[in-house]
């Protein structure tokens, strides 16, 4: 049961006796937490079998089983991203133990509006919902990890991504991270811009067309042709020869400017412009 204490227990009665001293629940610690609960873990003592949790000027009893073990207990409806200060007491015969104390956080809230916002051959730009001055966040993509600090201001965070392949999917997993503690997470996937066309050509003209071609890609990749402040969207044919589009109903000795886009899901490369004549 642990020591006795050279305090009286009472005064009143015409003998003196004295309080045992218990002995604290060892290794009190959180387990696990979420944004609305902290699960705390603790190992019993001897025959003690009854505790009192004290935190955010409450008291919790619990009982447990007889015998050595691992006790746990998960105290919920917590607010997210916060710290709380945990006293666990060991009791015996409404005696209890010094406590023990310790301070453990929920789990933040995940960001908000994590989206891609830019994107080159080479790099995409994310743009997230900023928390709080005192959260910070995880970027995960491809096994590696980047811890990014909450920036000053209210405005959203921004991070880009460079040295990217292009024309390729990418998945990136962003957390939110409160005392070490991190969020569920948030995933979304977002895709580099293709290289631009190649071999872009007027390859033949007339009175009134011109025929246009450049270079195929892959299956994946459609196109787009911009001139006259109009926009053509085209497929990408089958078979592995160059790509021929014919461009009618122009007007006789005049000069346009096309310009060629590859799209590779949704996503427009930068962009490749020439001049051609009827």
């Amino acid at each position: 049961m642990g020591k006795w204490s050279d305090e009286p227990c009472t005064q009143s009665l015409p003998f003196i006796c004295y309080k045992p001293i218990l002995p604290n629940a060892e290794g009190f610690r959180a387990s696990e937490q979420n944004g609305t609960s902290i699960t705390l873990e603790w190992k019993k003592i001897g025959n003690i079998t009854s505790f009192v949790l004290q935190f955010n000027g409450i008291e919790i009893n619990i009982s447990a089983q007889h015998g050595d073990g691992q006790l746990n207990h998960t105290v919920s409806s917590l607010t997210a991203g916060t710290k709380y200060t945990f006293t666990l007491f060991s009791v015996f015969d409404s005696v209890r133990s010094s406590g023990v104390s310790i301070i453990a956080a929920t789990a933040p809230e995940n960001a908000e509006a994590f989206q891609s916002s830019a994107q080159d051959e080479t790099s995409i730009t994310l743009q997230w919902n900023k928390v709080n001055n005192n959260t910070s966040f995880l970027l995960q993509f491809n096994g590696t990890k980047t811890f990014i600090s909450s920036p000053d201001g209210d405005g959203p965070v921004t991070h880009t991504v460079s040295s990217l392949i292009a024309r390729t999917r990418y998945t990136f997993t962003l957390f939110s991270v409160f005392e070490s503690i991190r969020s569920s997470g948030v995933r979304i996937p977002a895709v580099t811009a293709p290289e631009n066309a190649e071999g872009f050509r007027a390859s033949k003209q007339d009175e009134t067309s011109i025929t246009l071609q450049w270079n195929k890609v892959n299956n994946n990749i459609s196109f787009v042709l911009q001139f006259n402040g109009t926009e053509t969207k085209i497929s990408a044919p089958d078979g592995d020869g160059p790509v021929n589009h014919t461009v009618s109903s122009l007007t006789a000795r005049t000069r346009y400017t096309f310009t060629l886009f590859y799209v590779f899901e949704n996503v427009r490369s930068s962009g490749v412009s020439i001049a051609a004549l009827t």
